[in-house]
């Protein structure tokens, strides 16, 4: 499941991102790592944006990047 699939106000934890290093490297930069944990806080209508909360920063991401974002939904 990816970030993608998750609708507005879902709670998460981050298992695994997928791309290249410099696409790793920038989301590591933003906080965006495998364990954190996160709130999707945002979606635009047709779903091209979406922006997540995690270590209290706001993080938008296109849906190419939120389609790498791997994680797992947490219950409630």
């Amino acid at each position: 499941m990816s970030i993608y699939d998750l609708q507005k106000n879902d709670t998460g934890v981050i298992t695994a991102l997928r791309g290249g290093r410099e696409f790793k490297m920038r989301l590591s930069s933003l906080g965006v790592v495998k364990g954190a944990e996160f709130r999707l806080k945002a979606v635009t209508i047709q779903r091209n944006t979406l922006e997540i909360e995690i270590n209290n920063s706001l993080i938008a991401l296109r849906r190419g990047e939120a389609m790498k974002i791997e994680v797992e939904k947490c219950p409630g």
